[in-house]
Formats: C-alpha cells, structure tokens, sequence
C-alpha cells in the first residue's frame, strides 16, 4: 500500500478528468464518473486546501466518493486546510476554526513560512500573523500540523517549544539536509519528513535525508499536481508509486539492515497512520 502524505485533491481531479464540462466554483467536476471512483478507490493519502472553495469541493468530492464507494474511500483519503505561507489568507482564519470546531479535519496546513523570493520575503509579516493562528488552533485542537518552508529553517526552530507540545508535525518537502532534521527531532518535536519527486530530480538535501534519517521519522509525498520534473505538464497522484521505488533505492543504499520493498512501504503506512490518527477515527 503507498501512502501520499501531501497531495492536492481538487486541482489533481482538474488534471486528471479535464474533460468534464459541468464544473463548481472551485472547478471541479460535478458529476463524479466511474473512471474517478476508480482511480481513488484504493488511494491512500492526506489532500490539502487553502481556501474556501476549494475546500468545500474537496468536502464534495470526497462525500460522493463515500456515498458511491461506501466508507472505503472516507478511511483512506484525509483532510487538512491551512492558510498557506505564499497566499496567507488571514480571512479564512474563522473557517479554519469552524472546521477543527466540526472535527472535518485531519491536520492543519499547510503552514509555515516562504522567504524564496522578494516578493514572499516582503509578506513576512501576514505570514507571520498566520503561523501564530494556526499553531494556536493545532495546539487547542490537538492537531498535527503540516508545515511549508523555503529558506526560513531559522523561523521554525524559535518555535520548537510549541512544536514539541503538538502530538505531530510534517515537515512537507523538508528543503534541508539531515543536520537540521534530526536536530528538530532531538529539540522533542515528533517530527516526520516528507519528500517527492525532488529525489528524483538529483536534489542532494532530499536524497541525504531519505538515505540517513530513521526510517520512522519518513513519509513520502507527490505534492500533486505541483511539483514536476522538467518537461512534465503535472504530477498524478498515483505517481507516488514512482516516488516509492525512487525512495527504497536510496534508503537501501546507506542501511546495512537491507529490508524489503514490501517491509519498508508497511514502515511508510505505519508513519502515515500515527501522523493522521488512522487507527484511532
């Protein structure tokens, strides 16, 4: 079983099924076809949203998935919502709220911070304002949160007091090397570390950590449909198999106690499932 512990539903479902022409006000399709239920029938992962319609779309699409697969698929595909660091949306704080007030959700984020570009850089201040809300309702709510950093690895450990009192953190694309990961886990943050296709890409950071980190403190991601390869329109979802296979030939390479394939995905399932509660919903 491959486990996608940060993907997009809802722009992924544009992607894959562009064909449908009745669409929401996110621009989903309405009408959820055969070939849909399909391809997330067996589908494990955690899909974020980072605004209102498209978390009620997202909401939508996975309540017809439910109703036309039965629970299966409302066991296999979790929520989270954030006010993500690049488009921080301080309005939604209050929808936020009432979803985590609700229980709809499975984990906050994305959040975080992104200094990437002057741009971003010059919006710290609002970025600033909506970590300090989001980290407030994970530590109220008892949430796992998902967190997004592009050159702010500084920021994130001034807060590794709150972050340990939180019951996980997901360091979604962790952009740094193992250093700095297994000193966020040794400040008693219940860390774990996600990686993509970047590992595919020769990124040397993301190929260091899945080749040194403990194999409990790892999950894997497509970050569909967003992050690509070169030449690559999108990622699918289900590419995460890809991501899979990349990820075992480096962990292997670095580990005397070879484990199996199959060995290290039960591993990944089981990091999934105490980051997203799975066996206590």
């Amino acid at each position: 079983m491959f486990c996608d512990a940060h993907f997009h539903l809802i722009p992924s479902i544009n992607e894959l099924f562009p064909e449908s022409a009745d669409k929401n006000a996110a621009g989903c399709p309405v009408e959820i076809t055969s070939a849909f239920i399909e391809y997330f029938a067996e589908f494990y992962g955690c899909t974020c949203a980072h605004d209102k319609n498209e978390y009620i779309a997202q909401r939508e699409v996975l309540q017809k998935l439910n109703a036309d697969y039965g629970t299966h698929i409302k066991n296999h595909i979790y929520n989270s919502f954030g006010l993500h660091p690049q488009m921080p949306l301080i309005e939604n704080a209050d929808f936020l709220e009432k979803l985590l007030q609700n229980s709809e959700l499975d984990a906050i984020g994305e959040s975080g911070f992104d200094l990437f570009t002057p741009e971003f850089k010059q919006n710290i201040e609002k970025q600033k304002q909506a970590w300090q809300i989001q980290l407030e309702l994970a530590l109220q709510y008892k949430m796992p949160l998902v967190i997004h950093l592009r050159k702010s690895m500084e920021q994130i450990f001034s807060y590794s007091k709150e972050l340990k009192k939180l019951p996980a953190v997901l360091f979604h694309s962790f952009p740094d090397n193992p250093q700095a990961a297994l000193s966020l886990i040794n400040h008693g943050i219940n860390a774990y570390f996600s990686f993509g296709k970047q590992i595919l890409n020769g990124n040397k950071k993301a190929i260091a950590c899945v080749r040194q980190l403990p194999l409990k403190n790892l999950l894997l991601e497509t970050d569909a449909p967003f992050q690509t390869l070169k030449d690559e329109d999108f990622t699918a979802p289900k590419e995460i198999e890809r991501v899979y296979n990349a990820a075992y030939s480096i962990h292997i390479e670095e580990n005397r106690n070879k484990c199996t394939f199959g060995e290290f995905c039960r591993s990944i399932q089981n990091n999934f499932s105490s980051l997203f509660y799975v066996n206590n919903k």
